[in-house]
């Protein structure tokens, strides 16, 4: 169990991911301190909902910034 732990990890939590995370979380809080701050909305003035959402985004945006040049290296090696 832990090996396959492992292998999933190493596979879908790469350094480009963890800047992802990152720049999410930061551009999330910052969007926070910007507009949501005195916003009535409930994901909006919450800087912990906000920060989570960033997150999330910032991985899904890195992920498919990764799985779309794998595609593309993929291609190129194919072709040779």
């Amino acid at each position: 169990m832990s090996d396959k732990w492992n292998n999933f990890i190493k596979k879908n939590l790469t350094i480009v991911h963890i800047i992802g995370i990152v720049l999410g979380w930061i551009f999330a809080f910052i969007y926070w301190y910007k507009v949501g701050y005195e916003s009535d909305n409930i994901l909006k003035n919450n800087p912990f909902l906000i920060s989570i959402w960033g997150i999330a985004l910032g991985y899904i945006t890195f992920d498919l910034i990764i799985s779309s040049k794998r595609r593309e290296d993929d291609k190129d090696n194919g072709d040779q």
